[in-house]
């Protein structure tokens, strides 16, 4: 005969199994004993909605009643002992108790895990857990009988709140409930619908050369410039090209130092050599390719098929274990409880990431560099330059303002100047 077996614990259904009706049942718990997940001392079988009586060993499954086209379900053992003290649990109790079960039974693990792949990381965090799945592990907890409202919140503070809802401090109190219900049920549709909003995104990167060193650029859409690192610089030759006339400040999450700029050198893409500008910075990331060579190449980021295409070759973005392992941990975003972000002080990011905002205009005037008994704190003095050069450069479509501020800059230089303001 055969027979279906639904392990309710797990969600797994196995069979038909096809065995004989004379087989004993010490034989049969052995077989749904290793390919159903069942285990004697803590799960029930049930058979047309009866549990049936396992301790007879002898017994065939002909005479404890069980035939052709059976279905039998594995529950948990129905312990009323047990069942008293958790309904006496507070809400943080039984959240917590919920996890140390998750973490005690591998088979709800291993589920759980693969419908929520961040349950893993969560589990270890019993604060993020509670603030993560709390709302949804209660609203399972309630969902059998009648809250007692529909807050969900301690019935001294709703009976203070609805007996007089018009006070200002209620309705502002009865307001944050409800905005915090709309939330509890975007997140949990979240949950259930797109699990994968909750997972990290790892970021885009190509391999490519220069002057034959190998190397991972971080290809960034939102970057307003193309950024070389002085360490690869130097490793690739490159820094006695540096412009020290191009020295400034970088502004993205935090403030970094521009050291300098290279005007132009050859990188390696695929089998194509692609002329490339370089804003050089001190920075931990080797290279990161900004919107200014994404436009100049006619880039396109093709997510679909997961190949960026520029200069007229396309490159495969790199796998996430080929990314270079320190770049997830100094640049991911890292969410913290309110607690742990009140404590923790606000620290400068290294401006190279992915939310790279503006450079700040490069100050080229040599004299100033050179000079390092002049104070930068010193207010400069006011110069005056011809009226023949603003207006040839504000005829270029610039304001009179941002003419004088660029030959202030430059010293004076009007091709400096022309340059400085295109940028």
């Amino acid at each position: 005969m055969e027979i279906t077996v639904s392990n309710e614990i797990n969600g797994q259904i196995f069979g038909p199994l096809d065995i004989s009706d004379e087989m004993s049942l010490q034989d049969f718990i052995a077989l749904i004993e290793s390919e159903c997940s069942f285990n004697k001392s803590i799960h029930d079988l049930y058979h047309n909605m009866d549990i049936l009586d396992l301790n007879d060993d002898q017994k065939t499954l002909k005479d404890i009643g069980l035939s052709k086209d059976d279905l039998l379900l594995i529950r948990n053992k129905v312990n009323v002992e047990s069942a008293v003290p958790v309904t006496d649990l507070t809400d943080d109790e039984f959240i917590e108790e919920f996890r140390n079960e998750v973490i005690r039974n591998p088979i709800l693990k291993s589920q759980l895990v693969s419908q929520l792949p961040q349950l893993e990381t969560l589990l270890n965090d019993s604060v993020r857990f509670k603030e993560v799945l709390g709302p949804v592990i209660l609203q399972r907890r309630y969902s059998g009988s009648t809250p007692q409202n529909p807050f969900g919140i301690p019935q001294q503070e709703y009976t203070r709140l609805m007996s007089n809802p018009d006070d200002p401090e209620n309705q502002k109190r009865i307001t944050e409930l409800i905005d915090q219900q709309e939330i509890d049920e975007q997140m949990r549709n979240a949950l259930e619908y797109t699990p994968e909003v909750f997972t990290s995104v790892h970021m885009l990167f190509i391999n490519l050369e220069i002057n034959g060193t190998p190397v991972k650029a971080f290809v960034d859409t939102g970057a307003q410039m193309t950024i070389l690192s002085s360490r690869l610089a130097e490793k690739t030759g490159l820094s006695r090209l540096v412009d020290k006339r191009f020295i400034g400040e970088a502004h993205g999450v935090g403030v970094g130092k521009i050291l300098g700029r290279i005007h132009q050198a050859q990188i390696k893409i695929e089998t194509q050599f692609i002329p490339c500008s370089f804003t050089v910075l001190d920075t931990p990331m080797d290279l990161l390719i900004g919107l200014d060579m994404l436009k100049r190449h006619q880039a396109c980021v093709d997510l679909k098929r997961d190949v960026l295409m520029i200069a007229g070759v396309e490159t495969k973005f790199l796998s996430e274990s080929e990314i270079p392992k320190d770049f997830g941990t100094s640049n991911g975003v890292q969410f913290k409880s309110a607690d742990e972000a009140n404590k923790s002080p606000a620290k400068d990011s290294n401006p190279v990431s992915t939310t790279s905002g503006k450079i700040s205009k490069p100050n080229t005037n040599k004299a100033t560099v050179a000079n390092p008994n002049v104070s930068q704190s010193q207010p400069q003095a006011a110069k005056t330059f011809p009226e023949s050069t603003i207006k040839k450069l504000m005829d270029l479509g610039f304001s009179r303002a941002e003419v004088i501020k660029a030959l202030t800059q430059t010293g004076g230089n009007a091709e400096f100047a022309a340059s400085l303001l295109f940028q």
